[in-house]
């Protein structure tokens, strides 16, 4: 990285942290990570842990008297949290499904404060980083919607991502916050023109997530675009982001023999993934029209189908609409990809937490004007947010 994107890095970091509306910014954060605390409580008063589903609470793989069997603590690391840990702890053994830059970083801190054994110290600096990631991806996120908008646009764009139903893996042991943060840091440098930055951000951004690769072709549209000095040191700095995934795919090869093993090993989690073939679209979307209409709505997964397949319509309205309002094509672009590349392995599976990061959805619903929509997006998004984060915490499978 060269002197002067050096400067250009610290000397924005710098001026983040003197801004007024980083006290509102923290505010916010600091509100939400506290009324997270409720839903936890009421699930431990009015819901037992599902039957059967023991192993995916992370109080399976702690010893009996932990103190992180407290119930305000063990649900941020359930299902695939526990995972990122024992990847960060131990290395990889069979779970090259979960890309590595976020449990590696985890694995950075906890050698910094020698505290890499899997335990009490380790899940307390991954809930410390967990945390800096999301507010620091918030702050970036106004300072990316201000380039555009006035200040009321960018706060409420914050405020609807805070109350999205499933925003609490954010909080969670889950590399959600670090992906956002490093797609908005990666759309942030593209819009100062800084490609270097960009590139080594969207490097980043491709070994956190394989829909992270969906920054290359939105950084490619923004170039030819908008850019109106090109050259090829440029050009050159775009193609840095494919090399994340690409280097994983390489240690994949060394690893299991198999460059692509991330791929089929998603085949592993038992969640109706096709790893070995491209799933069209409307085979994806058939699959769970059928299933609404045979599936008893007395079944717990007909209501993870449900909301699944309403999810991704929703995504995807919005996305539509932030089209027609004129937000950012390379934003909606990205958005778009990050939407269709999980359903490519015909299953929605997950689906309403890989929409978190598609941030320009929360740009359109900070621009329309019409406030009842907005109220009931608020009503309906907090409410699903409490009643989805009790569930998860006591083992029901959510996203």
């Amino acid at each position: 990285m060269g002197l002067n994107s050096s400067f250009f890095l610290v000397n924005e970091l710098y001026n983040l942290s003197m801004r007024s509306y980083f006290i509102t910014i923290a505010l916010l954060f600091l509100a939400w990570r506290i009324l997270l605390f409720v839903p936890l409580f009421a699930s431990e008063a009015f819901l037992l842990p599902r039957i059967d589903y023991g192993y995916t609470l992370f109080l399976y793989f702690l010893e009996k008297g932990s103190i992180l069997s407290n119930f305000l603590l063990y649900p941020f690391a359930n299902f695939d949290g526990a995972y990122y840990l024992l990847i960060a702890a131990k290395g990889y053994t069979v779970n090259a499904g979960f890309f590595p830059l976020f449990p590696l970083s985890i694995h950075v801190a906890t050698w910094l404060f020698n505290a890499q054994s899997f335990g009490v110290a380790q899940y307390f600096l991954a809930n410390f980083l967990v945390g800096a990631y999301f507010l620091s991806a918030l702050i970036i996120f106004y300072k990316l919607l201000r380039i555009d908008y006035k200040k009321s646009i960018a706060i409420w764009s914050i405020f609807f991502l805070l109350i999205f139903p499933t925003s609490f893996f954010f909080a969670g042991i889950y590399p959600e916050s670090l992906f956002l943060f490093l797609s908005l840091l990666t759309f942030y440098f593209a819009r100062k023109k800084n490609w270097l930055l960009a590139g080594i951000t969207g490097l980043l951004l491709s070994a956190t997530r394989i829909v992270g690769i969906a920054i290359f072709p939105a950084l490619l549209y923004e170039y030819f675009k908008n850019e109106k000095n090109r050259s090829l040191f440029k050009l050159l700095s775009i193609f840095l982001t494919p090399l994340g995934l690409i280097a994983y795919g390489f240690y994949s090869f060394l690893k299991w023999g198999n460059p692509l093993y991330f791929i089929e090993a998603q085949g592993n989690f038992q969640n109706n993934r096709t790893v070995n073939s491209i799933i069209l679209l409307p085979q994806t979307l058939f699959r769970y029209i059928k299933i609404l209409f045979t599936v008893s709505p007395t079944i717990y997964e007909w209501w993870v189908a449900f909301f699944e397949f309403s999810f991704f319509i929703f995504t995807l309205s919005l996305l539509y609409v932030g089209w027609r309002k004129k937000v950012r094509f390379f934003y909606l672009l990205f958005g778009l990809l990050c939407l269709f590349i999980p359903s490519l392995t015909g299953t929605l599976s997950g689906i309403p937490r890989y929409v978190l990061i598609i941030f320009p959805i929360f740009i359109t619903l900070a621009l329309i004007k019409n406030k009842f929509i907005k109220v009931i997006y608020c009503v309906i998004s907090i409410t699903l947010l409490f009643i989805f984060f009790m569930l998860f915490s006591k083992g029901y499978y959510i996203s």
